[in-house]
């Protein structure tokens, strides 16, 4: 790997992990056309590490409202509180229980291709339904709403199933506005990626702050840059794209459309496939 790899796949994971289009897909995409093979899952859970700074500021009223919240100062910052909470519970479930799959299928991209298929589908019906329906704002979720967000959040991300893709669709499907929904999956993004990034980044981060050789499962190719540098760039360029991306799909959600992030997803899913099967 070096400098240049780091910093794409630091934009690509920025560009496209809150854009529903599938981070993972795209950047287990690009590593094995730059490096030809995937990066250890650690490594890009780790990058995910900017984005969450992004999301941060980007929502950094929300995010005062919810800590306020938590001292019973707000409590409409509360309750928002207690329903990420509530969709973190299956989350966490299902992101363990699929973990191992998720890191199988690093070496299978054409399974990424298929997902990116899967979320083009949603993409489609959760458009027309917005479109069809008021449904409701964000003070009017509940905790289902929080229970089914969660869970599809907990299953997909790591299939080539778009995390925000998927969350965002699933709040439209159980009745939600679409800029709701859309507000709703981008906070339950900062618990969900601090997590993740907590508990695969620090194989990764810890080796490295002790001076020590990265396993085997998490080596880097070899001839790379130093597995630190890497890192530090790969997170900042995340971070600064990822804002960029945050503020693209808040527009696009203000009104039905998300036709567009479908069919490139029905394209990019289709070559990822066809890539994938051809080896």
């Amino acid at each position: 790997m070096t400098l240049l790899h780091a910093i794409l796949l630091g934009l690509v994971q920025g560009l496209t992990e809150f854009l529903p289009v599938s981070s993972t897909a795209h950047l287990t995409l690009v590593e094995n056309l730059l490096l030809k093979q995937s990066m250890p899952l650690a490594y890009d859970v780790l990058l995910h590490v900017g984005t969450l700074a992004a999301l941060a500021v980007y929502f950094r009223k929300d995010l005062a409202k919810m800590v306020r919240g938590i001292f019973g100062g707000d409590p409409e910052g509360q309750r928002m509180v207690l329903l990420l909470i509530i969709a973190m519970v299956p989350t966490g479930v299902f992101a363990l229980l699929t973990r191992h799959w998720k890191e199988l299928a690093k070496g299978h991209l054409w399974l990424y291709g298929v997902f990116l298929l899967v979320t083009a589908g949603m993409l489609f019906v959760a458009n027309t339904t917005a479109k069809r329906r008021n449904g409701r704002d964000l003070s009017q979720i509940n905790g289902w709403d929080a229970l089914a967000v969660g869970a599809i959040q907990g299953l997909g991300g790591g299939f080539g199933l778009s995390r925000s893709g998927s969350t965002i669709c699933v709040g439209v499907f159980r009745g939600l506005q679409l800029p709701a929904s859309a507000r709703f999956s981008f906070l339950l993004g900062m618990p969900t990626i601090a997590l993740a990034a907590l508990y695969e980044g620090k194989k990764v981060v810890m080796p490295l702050l002790r001076h020590q050789p990265l396993p085997p499962e998490l080596a880097f190719p070899a001839g790379s840059i130093s597995p630190t540098l890497a890192c530090a760039v790969g997170v900042v360029v995340a971070g600064l794209s990822g804002y960029a991306a945050i503020g693209l799909l808040d527009r696009f959600t203000r009104q039905p459309r998300l036709h567009g992030f479908a069919a490139y997803c029905v394209l990019a899913g289709l070559a990822v496939l066809v890539l994938g099967l051809r080896g």
